[in-house]
């Protein structure tokens, strides 16, 4: 299944494409989440999703999700619905960590939990790991999560098949400044020095606060800085095929996204950015976005598209 804008950019790729993975935050937060991911993945706009171990994911979800191949990590959780005792606001959290209140062994010790329901849950280890809220990449708390990641997961490190988000903003604006400096810098230089395959620039940052309009403007300015590689040649992500291997040295921009399939009045649920969310839904399976990731050349990516050529 694909949109007509789809089958055109199939039909004619060209050098000099833009490497992009489109990720879904939250899965598991909701249903009508993990709807917008499998629709999104059915529709091949999507290559990989960050997975919430306090959240909630049905088997067959799982299978199709599998079946169209996409990427899943883990989106660790401090702020959000993990119940353990150091969570709290993302205020909290980033007074906590600057002012070094922490416990390394309490926070390892999530870790560790979050680490230990995801594989219970999918069966393998996270394809990539990030954090609600960017709360990975704070002090104390980006020492244990690296800590634990090469402990636990030498042998994907060394095969590339381990990767993580870092935040180097792909756009001059301030609230992407203000995530990249809190911890971005020293977490993306932990992951270089453990070996670890990182995105190159990072997007989607907005307020959660625009119309249907706006969010397309910020789409195409996203998608028209990400920046290109001469090697490689534009098409989509298709549920059944792998596309060519990518080069070795293809570093792609990874742009968030958050959303929710619209309330249908059997999917009751609360979230502060609920009404964002099902704007993005709408505007992500559009016709417009489809024609938009073939004017810029964009090649969709998931990170596992480049493990085997790591």
């Amino acid at each position: 299944m694909s949109h007509p804008n789809y089958q055109k950019q199939a039909s004619s790729p060209t050098d000099d494409a833009r490497p992009i993975i489109i990720n879904v935050d939250d899965l598991g937060l909701s249903t009508a989440v993990n709807d917008s991911v499998l629709h999104l993945a059915e529709l091949g706009r999507i290559g990989a999703s960050s997975y919430m171990v306090g959240g909630t994911i049905t088997d067959n979800d799982i299978s199709h999700l599998k079946n169209f191949k996409v990427d899943i990590g883990l989106h660790l959780d401090l702020t959000g619905i993990f119940p353990s005792l150091l969570r709290g606001s993302l205020k909290s959290i980033i007074v906590a960590s600057y002012l070094r209140r922490f416990n390394h062994m309490q926070v390892t010790d999530i870790i560790k939990q979050q680490l230990n329901g995801f594989e219970d849950r999918f069966g393998q280890a996270p394809v990539f790991i990030d954090g609600h809220q960017h709360i990975h990449q704070f002090p104390i708390i980006r020492h244990c999560l690296i800590k634990e990641l090469t402990n636990r997961y030498s042998n994907e490190i060394s095969k590339g098949a381990l990767s993580a988000r870092v935040t180097t903003p792909l756009i001059n604006d301030v609230k992407s400044w203000i995530i990249y400096a809190l911890g971005g810098y020293a977490w993306r230089h932990s992951c270089e020095h453990n070996h670890i395959k990182t995105n190159n620039k990072f997007g989607g940052v907005y307020g959660f606060d625009v119309d249907s309009q706006q969010l397309a403007s910020l789409w195409e300015q996203w998608l028209q800085s990400a920046p290109r590689n001469a090697e490689l040649s534009s098409g989509p992500l298709t549920p059944k095929a792998k596309l060519p291997i990518t080069p070795v040295n293809v570093s792609p921009t990874l742009i968030m996204c958050h959303p929710a399939v619209p309330e249908n009045g059997h999917n009751g649920w609360e979230d502060e950015i609920k009404a964002a969310r099902e704007i993005e839904y709408k505007w992500l399976i559009s016709d417009e976005f489809g024609y938009l990731l073939h004017k810029y050349n964009v090649r969709l990516l998931r990170w596992s598209d480049m493990t085997s050529a790591y």
